[in-house]
C-alpha cells in the first residue's frame, strides 16, 4: 500500500467534499462515516487520484476502470490500513463480464515481510474473478493443505488456497490445525491475499452495513497478528 502522512490528510479532510446521491449513496457513506469515527479512522467519500496521500489499495480486486469511494484510512490497534469500496467489473475472456461491489481491506503488517503471493478465496468469487487471479502471477495454482484438522474438508469447501506449490512449508506453517478449525468453523464470507509486506481481506459489498465492515477489520486484525507472529 502507497504510505501516507497522516497530517497532510487531516488537512485535506476537513477540506473534503462528501457528494450527495441517491438513498443508497447515502446509506454507504453513513455506514462508512460511523465505521471511521468508531476506529478513530479518517473519512474521506473520494480521494483524487493524483493526491499524493491517497493510498494506493491493489490487490485481485483491481481493475482498469475501477470506482473507490469511502475510504477510512489511518492507524488503529497498532496497524496502518486503508479500508475502501471498490465497484468493479471483471472481463476474462471465455466468460461472461461481472460487476461486483467490495469492500477491501489493506493492512501494512509490523513484522512480516518479502512474503510470497497467497490467495484464499470464497467460493462465492465467480470463475471469472478466479482465472484473474491464477493469471496474475507465474506458477500459481490451487493447493490443498495437508492437515489432519478435523474442518479441513469444512475449509477446503468454502475456501480456494492459491499460491506457488514450492510455498507448502510456508502454508503449512500459517495455516495450522487450529486456524483451519476457526477458519473452517466459521466461514467467513471473506478473502484473503498477502504479498511482500501487506494483508489484504475484502468481501462483498452489495449489501452495505457497519456490521460487515466491523467484521472484516477484526478477521483482518486477527491475521495480520498471526502472519506477524508466524512468518517472520
Amino acid at each position: 500500500m502507497k504510505k501516507w502522512r497522516v497530517g497532510h490528510i487531516k488537512k485535506r479532510a476537513a477540506r473534503a467534499y462528501h457528494r450527495v446521491g441517491g438513498s443508497d449513496v447515502v446509506k454507504r457513506r453513513d455506514g462508512a462515516t460511523e465505521f471511521a469515527k468508531k476506529h478513530n479512522l479518517i473519512y474521506f467519500h473520494t480521494i483524487s487520484a493524483d493526491a499524493d496521500e491517497a493510498p494506493v489499495i491493489r490487490g485481485s480486486t483491481m481493475t482498469h476502470g475501477q470506482v473507490d469511494s469511502n475510504f477510512c484510512i489511518g492507524t488503529h490497534a497498532g496497524y496502518d490500513m486503508a479500508l475502501v469500496e471498490r465497484a468493479v467489473e471483471i472481463n476474462f475472456v471465455g466468460f461472461e463480464p461481472s460487476l461486483h461491489r467490495f469492500y477491501v481491506l489493506e493492512i501494512d503488517l509490523k513484522q512480516a515481510h518479502d512474503l510470497p503471493f497467497i490467495f484464499v478465496g470464497t467460493k462465492q468469487l465467480t470463475k471469472a474473478f478466479y482465472a484473474k487471479v491464477l493469471l496474475s502471477h507465474r506458477n500459481i495454482t490451487y493447493l490443498q493443505l495437508d492437515s489432519a484438522s478435523a474442518m479441513g474438508a469444512a475449509f477446503h469447501g468454502h475456501y480456494a488456497l492459491i499460491s506457488s506449490p514450492s510455498q507448502m512449508p510456508l502454508l503449512n506453517s500459517l495455516f495450522t490445525t487450529d486456524v483451519i478449525d476457526s477458519m473452517g468453523a466459521h466461514k467467513h464470507p471473506i478473502s484473503i491475499e498477502i504479498e511482500g509486506d501487506s494483508l489484504i481481506v475484502f468481501t462483498d459489498a452489495e449489501k452495505p452495513s457497519q456490521q460487515l465492515m466491523d467484521e472484516l477489520l477484526h478477521y483482518g486484525l486477527w491475521l495480520a497478528k498471526l502472519i506477524d507472529e508466524r512468518l517472520t
